[in-house]
């Protein structure tokens, strides 16, 4: 597929995704899946999918199923791929490639101030950050106002099952009506899932 398609795509899945809470794996870091033991180093990798992604358009491991896309993110060497169609600096490149490599070489491990050093952030004068106007303002009228997030068309949005019962709304687990907890089955090296959280007995 070419950017566009892949943007396309994406974008239609995750709104397909608005009422699930499922979730992704394209912004986990190899060494989370591999269960081997990891520190916050993995937040990093994540922060360098989300620049890309930013950059791009779409993440960089982004695919049409969890399975897929845990495959893409283990086999990070020959995945992690810059279209050319779409030109960003070579400086946010390195960047976004310091973020995204093996947890022993990526950048951060030695501190902030690794990152706030990197040639990309040249130009941000961090000492007086919060004193400088946002790149993009924006107007907040009330405290659910969502005027600034995209709207999308009915259609394109995967309604969930209405409830046949009757909610009780007195009850304080209200909160959790139709939320559902599903386990990415088959993406790390555990093993088996016990028979209870399988069944729903968490």
């Amino acid at each position: 597929m070419n950017s566009k398609r892949k943007a396309e795509t994406w974008k239609k899945n995750r709104r397909q995704l608005a009422y699930s809470t499922v979730g992704t794996p394209d912004y986990i870091a190899p060494e989370v899946f591999m269960q081997t033991g990891y520190n916050k180093l993995c937040d990093w990798w994540s922060l360098g999918v989300i620049m890309y992604e930013m950059l791009i358009g779409y993440p960089p491991f982004c695919s049409e199923t969890p399975q897929e896309t845990y495959r893409k993110v283990m086999n990070w060497k020959e995945t992690l791929v810059f279209p050319p169609e779409v030109p960003i600096s070579e400086k946010a490149k390195d960047l976004i490639l310091r973020f995204c490599i093996d947890s022993e070489n990526r950048i951060g491990s030695n501190g902030v101030e690794e990152i706030k050093d990197h040639p990309f952030f040249e130009e941000v004068d961090w000492g007086h950050i919060r004193e400088r106007p946002a790149a993009i303002s924006i107007e907040i009228k009330s405290i659910d106002d969502t005027s600034n997030f995209d709207e999308f068309p009915e259609s394109d949005i995967l309604q969930p099952v209405p409830n046949t019962t009757e909610p009780d709304y007195k009850s304080k687990d209200w909160v959790f009506l139709n939320y559902t907890y599903k386990r990415f089955e088959g993406l790390t090296q555990r093993g088996s899932i016990p028979s209870y959280m399988k069944a729903g007995k968490l």
